[in-house]
């Protein structure tokens, strides 16, 4: 915990030993995800909550790029994916 704590504020300096820019980008929006999700989350919208943060993690993974999910809204895609 000492050496998370301490990789996060040798971050906010411009040298190697901290955490990369990236890295904090996406500490900060997790924490930002979590306080939305503990004050908007009910029983109500739970469903596109987690909609939503599964189509984030699919994109964070690569798993899903923005072209199919374009392809998909306009009904054009086929399943058939390229590598």
């Amino acid at each position: 915990m000492n050496k998370i704590i301490n990789d996060i504020w040798a971050s906010f300096n411009n040298h190697e030993l901290g955490a990369s820019a990236r890295k904090l980008t996406a500490f900060a929006l997790m924490v930002c995800i979590a306080f939305i999700h503990y004050k908007q989350l009910n029983e109500n919208n739970a469903t596109q909550f987690l909609i939503i943060d599964l189509c984030g993690v699919f994109l964070a993974l690569g798993l899903v790029t923005f072209s199919q999910l374009i392809e998909l809204k306009n009904s054009k895609y086929n399943g058939n994916q390229s590598n």
